[in-house]
């Protein structure tokens, strides 16, 4: 009978997830893996269709990829006879510290972007795994520790392309990121934005790359057809498929009702705790930094006059921003 280490290995490795590590953690053991998904894929704008742009993570719903990827190992697992049927829970972009879990068990270390660095992959993944309580003591096996333990950033040395490449310079400090000056921050949440960094915001619609982008631990290219999520699992609802960018148009014109379950069901944005005007702040603003064709503008022009009027002040104040930008270019304000 093969051991609980040899069966968990090879079952990730035939389901495409990085090598597995084990932790324990305050009343908890566990596993976590991670699925390697990329760089995403650029946006391709078009002033007669303006987008905005998605970080990786966010092109297509990776997390329930990996769940589903989960469940078909936690369900071999308990089949083996290693473990009890029931009593494990798969977490994965989830309230537990994953961050933490990857770092405990060696599966990667710290950058200073904040991010878990994987070796070879580096940053563009995503977390998860199987959770257990102490009551159920794992099979006989060693649990992971961190590698180079007591170095900060072992992987970083004097490198400082993350820091530097931050637009709003949300990583003065190594390690630590700044949520005042994080555009993610930002575009994640219903809050006001300051001036000094609307300036700042670019195309940004959700997910800034930036910091992983320059890291020399990621492949400065997308991932080759064969392996590349976006092009492996067929684009699909299931799997919460958005691509390269958002119409900003669609986002704009949906009702604050229908707008989770309509353009982003099954996508990482179709969530209950993002609030339907934060991605309508980011889509007002992700115009305000990019070509956008007169014939657009004449076309939207009453929607965007509507934002301006807005009774939330968050809304008003982007349309007004953007309007401002755009005023720049034509002659309808």
């Amino acid at each position: 009978m093969k051991d609980f280490v040899e069966i968990l290995e090879e079952e990730s490795a035939k389901l495409g997830l990085v090598r597995p590590r084990i932790f324990r953690h305050k009343n908890m053991w566990g596993i976590i893996t991670a699925f390697y998904h990329g760089r995403g894929l650029p946006l391709e704008n078009d002033p007669e269709d303006p987008q905005g742009s998605l970080g990786a993570f966010a092109q297509m719903n990776y997390y329930r990829i990996l769940v589903e990827k989960l469940k078909v190992l936690l369900r071999t697992l308990e089949s083996s006879g290693h473990l009890p049927k029931g009593a494990g829970r798969i977490y994965c972009n989830s309230p537990y510290p994953e961050k933490t879990f990857a770092l405990l068990s060696g599966l990667g270390v710290r950058g200073k972007h904040s991010l878990v660095i994987v070796k070879p992959f580096g940053t563009f993944l995503v977390l998860g795994g199987v959770l257990f309580s102490d009551t159920n003591e794992p099979p006989e096996t060693s649990f992971g520790t961190p590698p180079n333990k007591g170095e900060t950033f072992p992987l970083c040395g004097s490198c400082r392309a993350c820091l530097e490449a931050c637009p709003a310079g949300a990583l003065e400090v190594p390690g630590v990121v700044d949520t005042s000056r994080c555009l993610q921050a930002y575009a994640s949440h219903l809050y006001p934005v300051p001036e000094k960094i609307l300036p700042k915001w670019g195309t940004l619609f959700y997910g800034c790359d930036i910091c992983q982008e320059v890291c020399p631990h990621n492949s400065p290219q997308p991932m080759a057809h064969d392996t590349n999520p976006l092009l492996h699992h067929t684009p699909s609802e299931k799997w919460g498929y958005l691509g390269r960018g958002i119409e900003l148009g669609k986002v704009l014109e949906a009702p604050d009702a229908t707008l989770r379950k309509g353009i982003f069901r099954y996508s990482v944005l179709d969530t209950g705790w993002m609030h339907p005007h934060t991605l309508k702040r980011n889509a007002l603003l992700a115009l305000s930094h990019q070509p956008v064709s007169s014939t657009w503008i004449s076309r939207q022009l009453s929607l965007l006059r509507e934002y301006a009027n807005s009774p939330d002040p968050i809304l008003r104040a982007a349309a007004e921003y953007t309007m401002k930008k755009l005023a720049s270019k034509v002659r309808y304000f």
